[in-house]
């Protein structure tokens, strides 16, 4: 069975892990700019170290050079004129001794003859070589000699050796002992030292810069386990690094919206145990009422005018039954997002009106009179026709089933530049302040009592604030205890022309 640490996908593991990545990128780095530096030392070193040669050299040459004349000029003064006639002498006496102290004062190799004949020559090297090698000096052969020509003055003529009593002469330089060689060994050891330093010193940086970046995340990736086992309260802390402190900003963002969808889920999940109750329960009355009547017809003992009645009372049951089914329908249709919608352009007027006529008769029959107050112009918004006209239906239905008889019942449609009003008011009992909150809740009806409440679904209001909202709209409600509620659902307009306001009477076959 193979180690884990020589096993291949353990390998591969570690090669593909962020810390050693940064850690080989920086050492990779640290000895590319190494090597950079010693091709361009290599590069730069040769050319100084023979301009350096060529510069010694020359300054040699003229020395040695001023050396000789100042020698000869000082044998002339000093009666040895003798020595400059004698070629032998001259050599022997004056250049030789010259090119040796020059040779042995500038470590350099020098030759000295004459420039006619040749016949005079004098070579001179460093007597102290061992000395000069024990210093890092060595002879540099790449670098070129130099010569450089001189005239010595002779107190006699040699002719035809020195014409007119001058004596050329020729000094050339060359194996300047210089620490060229040293110096590159020196710094190609400076290099390997530096570069091994270099690697070092990136291989621990690489390190503790991997830690800097590895650990946050490994903190990141701990607090998405703990969030991912239900642990909604992991929040990351801040890193300290700019882009992990981001992450975990957008982590802890995530974090926040999950939690929320969570308690939204949550919320929906105990509305909707109590919608299943409330439908259950709504379902349970009318149902246990057939049952009943059913029960009693079927034993027989009634007489046909409590038959009659029974079948009345049967046929609300069933109409209430009905009511429910499709406001349920309705419901879920919009939960689901499939509501039906035929959104057009048009005149929100018609519907308002339709809807106003339509609670006229019923409101007749219970001595409560209607009034409309709508703009003299078209109200031209995007609407569904059938959708208004079941909002208003919800609302003045709700408003007349809540008002007393002699009471009334407000319809007004108000034009404005951003949005149409519709404002449905009554003069009943009115909501307590409590309750205004849960108006629109489903299957909610308030702590009224009386025959109101219990033939209310508590889904009137639900689905109205359901119908406002997907036009766009907002619908809210305003109360008063004693003096009755005013609702105002406002839809965003779309290029409704000014208008002003008249009054339309709601036709006389509807009014009470």
């Amino acid at each position: 069975m193979p180690s884990p640490r020589t096993d291949p996908t353990f390998l591969r593991r570690f090669v593909r892990r962020l810390d050693v990545r940064l850690v080989v990128a920086l050492a990779v780095t640290a000895l590319i700019a190494l090597l950079i530096s010693g091709v361009a030392l290599n590069q730069i070193l040769p050319g100084y170290f023979e301009d350096q040669g060529q510069a010694k050299t020359e300054a040699t040459a003229q020395a040695t050079a001023l050396l000789i004349i100042d020698t000869a000029n000082r044998a002339a003064t000093s009666g040895l004129g003798e020595f400059l006639n004698d070629p032998e002498q001259r050599e022997a006496r004056i250049i030789q001794p010259a090119a040796q102290l020059a040779a042995d004062r500038f470590l350099v190799t020098v030759e000295v003859f004459n420039v006619v004949d040749g016949s005079e020559a004098a070579f001179a090297e460093p007597e102290d070589v061992a000395d000069a090698e024990a210093q890092g000096l060595a002879p540099d052969p790449l670098a070129p000699p130099t010569s450089l020509g001189f005239e010595i003055e002779l107190p006699l003529s040699e002719q035809p050796l020195a014409p007119g009593g001058i004596l050329q002469m020729e000094v050339v330089v060359s194996l300047p002992y210089t620490p060229r060689e040293a110096t590159l060994t020196q710094v190609r050891g400076a290099l390997v030292g530096a570069g091994a330093l270099a690697l070092l010193v990136s291989l621990l940086v690489g390190v503790w810069a991997a830690r800097r970046l590895t650990v946050p995340l490994q903190r990141l990736g701990s607090f998405s386990s703990r969030l991912a086992h239900g642990h909604l309260d992991a929040r990351v802390p801040p890193a300290g690094v700019e882009e992990i402190d981001q992450l975990g900003d957008q982590f802890n963002i995530m974090a926040d919206r999950l939690t929320e969808s969570l308690r939204l889920l949550e919320a929906d999940r105990d509305r909707l145990r109590e919608f299943v109750a409330d439908v259950s329960h709504e379902l349970r009355t009318p149902l246990a009422a057939l049952r009943t009547y059913t029960e009693l017809q079927r034993d027989g003992g009634v007489d046909e005018e409590t038959r009659a009645e029974f079948l009345d009372r049967s046929t609300e049951q069933l109409s209430r039954l009905e009511w429910m089914s499709a406001n349920l329908l309705d419901l879920s249709r919009i939960d689901a997002g499939i509501f039906p919608m035929d959104v057009k352009i048009g005149d929100l007027r018609e519907p308002v009106r339709a809807a106003v006529e339509a609670s006229a008769e019923p409101a007749a029959d219970r001595g409560i009179s209607i009034t409309y107050v709508a703009p003299s112009t078209t109200v031209a918004i995007r609407f569904d026709r059938e959708r208004i006209v079941q909002l208003v239906n919800n609302l003045v239905g709700n408003a007349v089933k809540f008002t007393a008889a002699g009471g009334t019942v407000a319809v007004q449609l108000l034009d404005g530049p951003d949005a149409a009003v519709i404002e449905v008011s009554d003069t009943g009992p009115g909501i307590p302040p409590t309750e205004l909150p849960r108006i629109f809740d489903r299957f909610y009806r308030g702590t009224n009592v009386g025959e109101a409440r219990a033939s209310g679904s508590g889904l009137g209001l639900a689905i109205a604030r359901s119908i406002v909202e997907m036009h766009g709209g907002f619908i809210e409600v305003a109360s008063v205890l004693g003096e009755g509620a005013v609702f105002r659902v406002v839809l965003p307009r779309q290029g409704a022309a000014a208008a002003g306001e008249i009054t339309e009477p709601v036709p006389q076959a509807a009014v009470p």
